[in-house]
């Protein structure tokens, strides 16, 4: 299903959503219809998650994802008591459009369980109105490729997040999701578990054959080797006590020099203490005299203290009068502060009232005024009154009947003219716009070309200062990795040589390890091959359970010990030996058929030593490892070549660990300990590599930022291009707008001329009537129009009373502000206010002339005081002299006391050692006498009693054997250095060992004749069984490969299809103008045999970035990556649509319009992959590239969400 990502268009899209009662949505709603990209937008708690929630939820998302149980996913309003307030029931409806057409409406309703209040919720699915089961239901997504386990339709909020710190072993887990791979997992491991036991019982079988095998073998053998047995094994108790013999002679040597070393040691020591004691004498003498000056200055300073107490308590008014003075200080400044304030606030109310006393006046000055001009003005007869008004009245109505018609006319063209002048003047308004509006652009314009001009400038000089310094972190880069190259090196020469020097101290001594090595393996010749197919596990610790190695551990991390592996029996996962491995031919072997062990360790060494082989050759070995067709295997060879599985050689080991030891000579010793320090002083003559790396570092980071600042530069100057060409082109369309408009301005101006003309000469014919009514009233008046004399006085009338209202209002408001001023009674208060002060002055003068008084009295006592603080003073500095003269003395005991620590700690070596010989003579003489070796005894020394326990062995105290040593050879005795004593014991150890191997290979069995045929019996039953094991263990593997496979091919599938898309797609959402080949995302398996049981590494590089961790990325970075991984893991098995919510919320603008257009792209009905998208996002720079935005707000007065949606492709073209 993976191909369908190369479908040419959207297999199906979601074509609304219908809610009830779910969540913030109250009753019922239509959300949609949802377009190939639709953006969900709103503020913060609109219920925009809860969209995406109810479209999970119809989809079969369990509640527990959904932030709430089936009964809190129903929509609640808790300031309400009704059914509508707190429903029962709940639905979710999605109505879904196939490819050809055909809507599949998906229903998922929240439903009570019972009637009762209390009463448990449950989910019921429909399918087109028809109740299903959730199979069913899940079915039938599945049929349109949405699965509800894998969510491959969906990312909530911070799964992004969740993405980017997923660990590689999460990511296989995600992967096994996705490819369906997981269906075979638990057969898998049920499978598993019945191959490893079948073989095991395989192993078990085949090794009991073995045993029966190797008994018949040697019931044959043993007849032959009973007579031999007998000769040897007389030699061998021979050898064995010359070899007791000789280690207790060189024992009693140097327990004889031990003895002498430590009684000289002894006298030393004490010596030590003896002049430990005479400097403890000392020291407690100078103690003695500190202590007395010590108390002396106690009892001084006591003394003092009683005097200032005395003093004090005879002068308690002194601190009163002391009080008394600050408190009248302070009160006394405040009181002055707050006079000066209130004589500055009573000058400022003087002022203020003399200037409203003048304002009054003018106020005043003016009414009068007026008042004359109006009644001069009614004196020549300018107004009508009496009969005058009442004639000119009738003539008035006269006039009007007459002029009604004209009136009427006149007042139609005056409501046309109106209404054309108010349209006239909204053109000229919007053409003045138009003006200012091109006389701002074309400033605009000139501003962006100059900073246009700027910007090429800079831009040249930044590329200029990029270019120098690539160059000089280059050279800095080169001189840094040519010193890392010798660093390097050096630092591998004295590593080299340090190993050289540590294999020299090692082999020169063969370690009891190694001698245990030799030991188990049955073959020497095989030493060094097992040693290397063995590897790292050859130092290997065997313990039986967890627990123990665990303690281990602590006590290695405790004791800081170099690290060691454990492996712990009850848990270990041993390999089954495959026999088929045993019947290769030629001198192949496999490693545990030459190792000799207990029984119980057989899981470990099969853990351990798996199906490796041991063959003779290379030519052998390389045939073994790569030319058995298909199968390959794990070969060592004699030399100590190593064939790995992988295909990788591991040689040039060298020999036998004794030939390793002979080479090293102090010559060489000597020169390999000069080379390593001659390395060590090159090393410390190369630069700083923390100071190296700073210098490279900061310059990189120089040059990051000019990158930056030339990037932003390059995008400031690509801005700046589009809108000199935006304002060209605005400019060139409100040009073309006010050309348009001009003849249509001039056109409504002459009309409305026209018209005024018009107009005009109809009043002048209205007024002519009226005049001539008007004549005789006119000459009664003696004015020339009667009609034009009243309008004049009218006008002059209603200007007389304004201003007189006016200057009445503003005499009102200043006489009641001289009221104000003149109720205030500052005055008085500055008088009461300046008595306080000179009451508090002349208290203030009086405490002071108190104060002076005591003040002498005080002298004489604190000039007796500073007497004795000055004896005081001196003991002091007497204390501090003792206490240098002690802190030498002690300085000089302590160095005596270390020097008789040392000599302490010799003697406890020297005892260490003698203990150490007499536990090892003892255990000799133990040895000794288990083995039942008669040590010969010095003549005449007398027979010890002896105790024999349980088991036969004697103990007496080693130091009372006295040992006749006078068989020891004299070539024996003059091995006294070690060197000497370790080669002679190495020579008697590979002796005795030599012949014990071949007395165990020789014990004789009297019996063998009768036990031959009954092993034979036994070894045809044992064969039947081992044929029976093979043959289910084949089964069983066979079984076990058939899924192991097919989980194999699933997983591969959807990891092969998934890897080789994520690099374009993290290419697409990271390319730009400035890196257009983009970043580079890959994905690698941690391992390629079984992917499912491991991780998954995924690494995203972005443009012009190192290779750095996923954690070390930032955020934006890291959900860029996350984001491809994600598209990238939907093109396999990819849903029809994908709901997404706020994945852009840690993504700067230059990526979250990347990721947009990406999306864009994808959601278009000719892309390759198409998917419908549905986004939550809060960035314009996102949604405005939806085809359709989705608005969710809330709705304050019920208490729930709304949402609003909004066909954006309305304005596309």
């Amino acid at each position: 299903m993976g191909d369908q990502e190369d479908n040419s268009e959207v297999s199906g899209r979601v074509v609304r959503l219908e809610v009830e009662n779910f969540k913030s949505y109250r009753g019922f709603q239509n959300i949609g219809p949802f377009k190939n990209f639709t953006a969900v937008v709103g503020p913060n708690g609109s219920g925009k998650s809860n969209l995406m929630d109810a479209i999970s939820f119809v989809l079969g998302v369990k509640t527990a994802q959904l932030r709430g149980s089936l009964k809190e996913l129903l929509y609640s309003n808790s300031a309400g008591n009704s059914a509508e307030d707190i429903p029962r029931k709940g639905l979710v409806k999605l109505v879904y459009e196939s490819a050809d057409g055909r809507e599949t409406h998906f229903s998922r309703i929240i439903a009570p369980s019972s009637s009762s209040a209390d009463t448990a919720f449950q989910s019921q699915y429909k399918l087109n109105s028809k109740s299903v089961s959730w199979d069913g239901y899940n079915n039938q997504l599945k049929k349109y490729n949405i699965l509800v386990k894998a969510r491959n339709f969906l990312v909530f909020q911070g799964d992004i997040e969740s993405y980017a710190a997923m660990s590689p072993k999460d990511l296989t887990d995600r992967f096994e999701h996705i490819s369906g791979s997981e269906t075979y997992r638990k057969q898998y491991h049920e499978l598993e578990a019945q191959k490893l036991k079948a073989e095991e019982q395989t192993s078990f079988l085949f090794s009991k054959r073995k045993g029966v095998t190797q008994e018949k073998k040697q019931k044959k053998e043993q007849k032959e080797e009973a007579e031999k047995h007998v000769k040897m094994q007389e030699e061998l108790e021979e050898l064995k006590s010359t070899y007791f013999l000789w280690q207790l002679f060189h024992i009693d040597q140097d327990l004889a020099k031990a003895q002498q070393r430590m009684a000289k040691e002894q006298k030393a020591l004490e010596a030590a203490a003896r002049t430990g004691m005479v400097a403890d004498k000392e020291i407690a003498a100078k103690r003695k005299v500190q202590a007395g000056c010590n108390l002396e200055r106690i009892n001084l300073e006591r003394q003092l203290k009683r005097r200032r107490t005395d003093s004090e308590a005879k002068n308690p008014e002194v601190v009163a009068l002391k009080e008394d003075i600050r408190r009248t200080n302070k009160k006394l400044k405040v009181w002055e502060r707050e006079l000066e304030e209130r004589k500055n606030s009573l000058a400022d109310q003087h002022s203020k009232v003399a200037k409203l006393k003048a304002d009054l006046d003018n106020i005043t000055d003016a009414q009068r005024q007026l008042e004359g001009e109006m009644q001069q003005q009614q004196k020549e007869g300018q107004l009508l009154h009496g009969d005058q008004l009442a004639e000119f009245s009738r003539l008035e109505a006269e006039a009007s009947g007459k002029t009604s018609k004209a009136k009427t006319a006149l007042d139609t063209l005056a409501t046309t003219q109106q209404a054309d002048k108010e349209a006239l003047r909204d053109l000229q308004i919007t053409n003045d716009g138009l003006q200012e509006r091109l006389a701002q652009l074309e400033q605009d314009k000139g501003r962006a070309q100059r900073h246009h001009d700027e910007l090429v400038i800079s831009i040249n000089a930044g590329m200029k200062d990029l270019h120098e310094k690539t160059k000089e972190r280059g050279a800095a880069a080169d001189a840094n990795r040519k010193a890392g190259a010798q660093r390097d090196f050096l630092q591998k020469k004295v590593f080299d040589c340090e190993r050289s020097l540590a294999e020299a101290k090692a082999d020169r001594k063969e370690s009891e390890r190694d001698r245990k090595i030799h030991e188990a393996v049955s073959q020497r010749k095989y030493n060094v091959a097992v040693t290397v197919a063995l590897g790292k596990d050859m130092d290997s610790v065997v313990v039986d359970n967890d627990k123990t190695a665990k303690e281990c551990i602590q006590y290695l991390t405790e004791q800081r010990v170099a690290p060691l592996t454990f492996i712990p029996l009850s848990t270990v996962k041993a390999q089954p030996i495959n026999d088929r491995l045993r019947q290769l031919g030629g001198s192949s072997k496999l490693v545990i058929d030459l190792l000799q062990y207990e029984p119980h360790l057989d899981r470990a060494f099969r853990y351990v030593c798996g199906n490796t082989l041991v063959c003779d050759t290379m030519a052998e070995g390389k045939q073994l490892s790569w030319g058995q067709g298909s199968e390959r295997h794990k070969v060592a060879t004699l030399d100590g070549t190593l064939f790995a599985k992988a295909g990788s050689i591991t040689g040039g080991m060298a020999g036998n660990l004794a030939g390793r030891a002979q080479r090293w000579g102090d010559k060489e010793y000597e020169t390999l300990k000069k080379d390593a320090a001659d390395h060590r002083r090159q090393l410390e003559a190369l630069p700083d590599e923390r100071e190296c790396r700073q210098e490279e570092e900061r310059l990189t980071g120089e040059m990051q930022g000019l990158e930056k600042t030339c990037q932003y530069q390059d995008i400031d100057m690509k801005a700046t291009v589009e809108k000199l060409q935006k304002i060209d082109a605005e400019i060139a369309s409100l040009s073309k707008e006010a050309d348009e408009r001009a003849p249509g301005i001039a056109e409504l101006a002459g009309s409305v001329h026209a018209r005024q003309e018009k107009m005009a000469g109809m009043e002048d014919q209205i007024n002519t009537v009226k005049d001539s009514m008007y004549a005789s009233i006119s000459k009664q008046l003696g004015v020339s129009s009667v009609r034009e004399h009243l309008e004049s006085a009218m006008t002059k009338l209603d200007k007389f009373n304004k201003q007189k209202m006016a200057l009445a209002s503003q005499a009102s408001k200043l006489k009641q502000a001289l009221a104000y001023e003149g109720s205030s009674d500052a005055g008085k208060k500055v008088k009461e206010q300046e008595a306080e002060v000179a009451v508090l002055k002349a208290k203030l003068h009086k405490l002071e002339e108190q104060e002076a008084a005591g003040r002498q009295s005080r002298q004489a006592q604190e000039a007796d005081l500073e007497e004795k603080t000055r004896e005081a003073q001196e003991l002091q500095r007497q204390a501090q002299d003792l206490e240098t003269q002690l802190k030498e003395l002690k300085k000089a005991a302590s160095k005596h006391q270390q020097q008789g620590a040392a000599i302490k700690r010799t003697c406890n070596s020297q005892q260490a050692a003698l203990d150490a010989l007499n536990m090892r003579r003892a255990d000799l003489l133990a040895a000794a006498a288990m083995e039942q070796m008669q040590l010969p005894r010095e003549a005449g020394a007398e027979a010890e009693e002896m105790d024999t326990d349980d088991q036969g062995i004697q103990a007496t105290s080693s130091n009372q054997v006295q040992l006749d040593y006078s068989s020891v050879s004299r070539e024996h005795r003059a091995a006294s250095d070690g060197k000497a004593r370790e080669k002679l014991a190495g020579q008697f150890q590979a002796d005795i060992q030599e012949r014990s191997s071949l007395l165990a290979k020789l014990a004789p069995n009297l019996k063998a004749v009768e036990q031959y045929e009954a092993v034979k019996e036994r070894e045809r039953g044992s064969m039947e069984e081992v044929e029976e094991a093979k043959q289910q263990a084949q089964t069983a593997t066979h079984a076990f490969n058939a899924v192991r496979q097919a989980r194999f091919d699933t997983f591969m599938k959807a990891f092969s299809h998934i890897s080789a898309g994520i690099d374009r797609i993290f290419k697409d959402l990271t390319k730009s103008s400035v890196h257009p080949m983009g970043g580079q995302a890959y994905l690698s398996l941690e391992n390629s045999e079984d992917p499912f049981l491991h991780g998954i590494k995924f690494t995203a590089m972005p443009p012009s970035k190192r290779f750095r961790e996923m954690e070390q990325l930032s955020g934006g970075e890291k959900t860029v990556a996350a984001l491809a991984l994600l598209f990238a893991i939907h093109t396999y098995q990819p849903s029809p649509f994908f709901v997404l919510d706020e994945i852009d919320a840690a993504l700067d603008a230059s990526n979250v319009a990347r990721v947009a257009n990406y999306i864009r792209e994808k959601t278009r009905d000719t892309a390759q992959g198409a998917f419908q998208s549905i986004v939550i996002s809060l960035k314009d720079n996102f949604f405005e590239k939806a085809d359709a935005l989705v608005g969710v707000c809330r709705d304050s007065d019920l208490g729930c969400s709304a949402t609003l949606t909004f066909d954006l492709n309305r304005f596309v073209g």
